[in-house]
């Protein structure tokens, strides 16, 4: 039985219960509101479950920085378990320096006069611009309504500003980027090249609003190249763009209801939501991430104003960007928690989607599919579904790790509640891109989202490692991550070496099962006699309790369950009074030593 007092499914022939959604995971949160509780670093129940940050090396070899919040970080703390737990693996060790991956630029690209670029038709500019806007659905909405073929049906674009040539020839290099991988090698990079060129032209002499918009596409196609610190610096670029152009401003705006005020904020939403997802992804403070009552009032007053399903989803992406970027800053940067902490967060991420509209609610019932998958706005609603999902994983990733490392006598109702949340925050991400990929929506570069699949993968591969036995729809989400991730490799590195960390820690957990298979459940049998030759297996210095929890081994024995608690990983154990909780002092250990496993990120 689960927390809730669920039954868990350990095979295809269990129950097709599905498991509850992340807000019915938990208990309910106190009716106190989460903007009078304020934000506690500890209290009777704090936890103290998280990664560390790290600093890797660029292409270059220079020194960056990764947050705590940062998937990177979680896959450090993860490859340290697993090589405590089953020794040496393919996973935990590698040759490789600790090398964050970055894709370098194709040299024959460098010395590319833009003036051979080859020229497309008009009918190949429109269907690379249709996928331009599908992929960047829920993330980026910058243009007016039919800019785009006004300006691609332009016999002559050379009256324009180099910067308005560059916005353009992004949406036809992220629209290439993302079709095939043959039209992002003939037409995606070039483009790319060439709105560079004109990008750079002046453009930090007279900024206006399409420097904005070309750093902001820039960006934004770099992550699908895999240089995601270069877009960390286009995004930078834009953003000071935009201050100085005044979008940050509520007085900058006359009438939102016109059509250039309109584009306006569009555009600075567009660049707050790719800015703070970014750098939560990367858990790094974001630029245009802090505290803005501007903001709010702007918001505000835009919900007066006549609006369209698209900006709806980009308003709905900018709130819960925004609460994964307070999500990152309490709880990774902080160092702020505790269980009220974490319930308080979930109370405004619960707020959040009890507000959606209805047009992310029921795509399905109010778009048909056709032979071309299903219509405009579908994958909107899969992008804003993702990032809701990946809230709740990461505001709950800490007391996951608590639960799984710290013995059964430090948990309780509510933590257990809070893991679980995380987990089917987890597999529901996964089922809603798996879906996604059934329906044909999904194309074969999808920079955000790859990112949020691995997280989800993380989360469920170090959850199936710590137990014996878990649920089916874990074990499949697992698996459907490794999937998705599989189908974006074909366009996109990082999707492969993605797939190829799920992959090496799924071997992993293969090998932990093989020994545990092998060593028996019980200490009265033993087997004897065996026709396989026996090998020499790394000793692991730790066993699991019955409820497949990692517990130490003191002297080859375990410890018994109710009296030694403390943390696995550092050996130090300590007595704890009845009904006291136990939480890992993660800041006590010494981060160095999981550095001596470098992996290439």
């Amino acid at each position: 039985m689960d927390a809730n007092g669920k039954g868990r499914r350990k095979g295809p022939g269990a129950s097709s219960v599905r498991p509850l959604s992340p807000s019915d995971s938990r208990s309910r949160p106190s009716p106190e509101s989460p903007e009078n509780r304020p934000h506690r670093a500890s209290d009777a129940s704090s936890v103290s479950g998280n990664p560390h940050s790290r600093m890797l090396l660029n292409s270059h070899g220079e020194r960056v920085y990764v947050g705590g919040a940062a998937s990177l970080s979680f896959l450090q703390l993860v490859r340290s378990i697993v090589a405590d737990q089953i020794g040496p693996s393919q996973f935990s060790h590698n040759d490789q320096s600790d090398t964050m991956l970055e894709k370098e630029p194709p040299s024959s690209l460098r010395d590319f006069p833009p003036s051979l670029l080859p020229e497309l038709d008009l009918e190949t500019k429109l269907l690379y611009a249709q996928c331009y806007r599908a992929v960047t659905e829920g993330f980026i909405d910058i243009f007016a309504p039919d800019e785009i073929e006004q300006h691609l049906t332009l016999i002559d674009n050379s009256l324009c500003s180099p910067q308005k040539r560059a916005v353009f020839g992004m949406v036809i290099s992220i629209g290439a980027q993302c079709k095939s991988s043959a039209s992002a090698r003939d037409f995606g990079q070039g483009y790319f090249r060439q709105a560079q060129f004109h990008a750079f032209n002046g453009m930090l002499e007279d900024p206006d609003i399409d420097v904005v918009r070309s750093f902001l596409l820039m960006a934004f196609y770099l992550l699908g190249e895999c240089r995601r610190n270069s877009a960390f610096m286009y995004l930078g670029i834009a953003a000071r763009a935009a201050v100085a152009l005044g979008l940050h401003s509520r007085e900058s705006y006359q009438d939102l209801n016109d059509p250039k005020d309109n584009t306006r904020i569009r555009i600075w939403i567009s660049l707050r939501i790719v800015d703070m997802l970014v750098n939560s992804i990367l858990g790094r403070p974001a630029t245009t991430g802090g505290p803005s009552s501007e903001m709010a009032t702007i918001l505000e007053d835009l919900s007066h104003t006549e609006q369209t399903n698209e900006m709806a989803c980009l308003v709905a992406s900018h709130r819960i960007v925004s609460i994964i970027n307070g999500i990152v800053d309490v709880l990774y940067e902080r160092k702020e928690i505790s269980t009220s902490v974490v319930e308080d967060l979930l109370s405004e991420i619960e707020s959040w989607s009890q507000s959606l509209p209805s047009c992310l609610r029921s795509a399905a019932k109010t778009r048909a599919l056709s032979c071309s998958g299903i219509t405009k706005g579908a994958i909107g609603s899969v992008h804003v579904s993702c990032l809701y999902y990946f809230a709740v994983t990461l505001v709950t990733r800490p007391i996951l790790i608590s639960t799984l490392t710290a013995p059964p006598a430090s948990g309780g109702l509510v933590q257990s509640q809070l893991a679980s949340a995380c987990l089917d925050a987890a597999v529901y991400l996964v089922q809603t891109c798996v879906d996604a990929r059934k329906v044909g929506i999904l194309y074969g570069n999808m920079c955000i989202m790859k990112a949020l699949v691995f997280a989800a993968g993380l989360v469920l591969g170090f959850e199936i490692f710590a137990k014996r036995s878990v649920e089916f729809d874990i074990e499949a989400a697992f698996a459907g991550a490794r999937d998705i991730l599989n189908f974006l490799a074909v366009q996109s590195p990082q999707a492969g070496h993605y797939y190829e960390i799920l992959t090496l820690l799924s071997n992993a957990i293969a090998k932990q099962r093989q020994n545990v298979a092998s060593t028996g459940r019980s200490r009265y049998v033993s087997r004897i006699f065996t026709l396989h030759q026996e090998t020499k297996e790394p000793v692991s210095n730790n066993a699991r309790d019955d409820q497949g929890r990692l517990t130490p081994l003191v002297d080859g024995v375990a410890p018994p369950l109710a009296e030694n608690t403390g943390n696995w990983l550092s050996g130090n154990r300590t007595r704890v009074d009845q009904g006291q909780e136990v939480f890992l002092g993660w800041d006590s250990l010494d981060i160095s030593q999981w550095d001596s496993f470098p992996f290439v990120p």
